[in-house]
């Protein structure tokens, strides 16, 4: 999977590379899985990430021809995760603004 986390300003922030051009995945890409051939989905063959219907197809396009692939809206996909792993957003985004506050102060204080 193409997730990273780059450094933006003080902030390290998720960012998701295309498995195909390795440009930005915004809310407008997907989340690529390959199907068994029973049509099952395949918990054990690897993900992909593409930024837009052009890069789906030609990521799909050079994979082996009996391989088939779905893909999902990269933003449901990301909100069924939260929701299946019951993530409480706020909680979690209460929690990061506070380890940061504290990692200014301590940045801040005089040695």
């Amino acid at each position: 999977m193409a997730f990273t986390l780059k450094l933006t300003g003080d902030y390290l922030l998720p960012a998701i590379s295309c498995d195909c051009c390795g440009g930005a995945v915004t809310s407008s890409g997907f989340h690529l899985s390959r199907l068994t051939p029973d049509r099952a989905y395949a918990v054990d063959h690897p993900t992909a990430q593409v930024c837009s219907e052009a890069c789906y197809e030609d990521f799909v396009s050079t994979q082996p021809l009996d391989d088939e692939w779905f893909a999902i809206p990269i933003d449901a996909y990301l909100a069924n995760l939260v929701l299946a792993l019951d993530i409480d957003v706020e909680d979690v985004l209460e929690r990061e603004r506070a380890v940061s506050a504290a990692e200014h102060t301590r940045h801040e204080a005089p040695d």
